[in-house]
């Protein structure tokens, strides 16, 4: 497996990734109309470019396969971390995780934050993560429940 930056040419098969992802491992804790609403079978390519335009995105490839991949702001935000289901829990959001850690405490980073679905709040939990608050966020006139989470990686 092998982690390098993401470069535009990886556009489409991100959002596929991200599609996938949400389509199939989010699938037992959302409702299809919800699961549509966040992943919808026509993604706005163009709002996905301006998206990780805008953040640092570290990809896990292996044989020229995107299994994963996870963004974040120089502010501890993570994103966005997705695995696409051929290669769940084989580690790869744990090494895309790590990788991201890894860069934030190198930036003197002192918390990183997320907003976690039902399903990767035990994976965020697992890594050291707090909920701060459960939320309902509206995704194309659907409501989805997540969970703001924080882990403090360095005194401030």
């Amino acid at each position: 497996m092998n982690l390098r930056p993401y470069a535009p040419t990886d556009l489409l098969r991100v959002v596929e990734v991200f599609g996938s992802s949400i389509h199939s491992l989010a699938a037992p804790f959302y409702t299809a109309e919800q699961l549509s609403a966040w992943a919808p079978t026509a993604p706005d390519i163009a709002g996905w470019e301006r998206r990780l335009e805008a953040l640092h995105t570290v990809i896990a490839e292996q044989n020229d396969i995107i299994a994963g991949f996870a963004s974040y702001e120089d502010d501890g935000h993570l994103d966005l971390l997705f695995t696409h289901p051929a290669f769940a829990r084989r580690g790869v959001a744990t090494r895309l995780y790590l990788q991201v850690e890894s860069a934030l405490r190198t930036a003197q980073v002192a918390k990183i934050f997320t907003e976690a679905s039902l399903a990767a709040r035990p994976f965020f939990e697992n890594h050291g993560f707090q909920v701060d608050a459960e939320e309902l966020v509206e995704r194309r006139g659907v409501q989805l429940r997540r969970f703001a989470m924080h882990k403090k990686i360095r005194d401030a």
